[in-house]
């Protein structure tokens, strides 16, 4: 039995990223946009609380140090 992967991460990704539009948009109050970011912390949350629960692996540290490195460029460009 092999592994089978049923989820599409840009999927997620897009879904944050439409519940990020949301939450800013100037159309919806106070209470719709706090009510998206907390369902943002929600996922956020059990996110950190999954990665804290899993297995270090060998590449690891450095494609994190490499992600990092480009969010910094990213930052720089700006």
């Amino acid at each position: 039995m092999g592994f089978s992967m049923n989820w599409d991460v840009s999927n997620i990704k897009n879904q944050l990223r439409r519940m990020y539009s949301e939450c800013n948009s100037p159309y919806n109050d106070g209470f719709v946009s706090w009510a998206i970011k907390q369902e943002l912390y929600e996922v956020k949350f059990l996110v950190d609380e999954i990665l804290s629960k899993c297995s270090t692996f060998a590449p690891e540290e450095e494609w994190l140090k490499k992600i990092e490195q480009e969010k910094i460029i990213e930052i720089l460009k700006r």
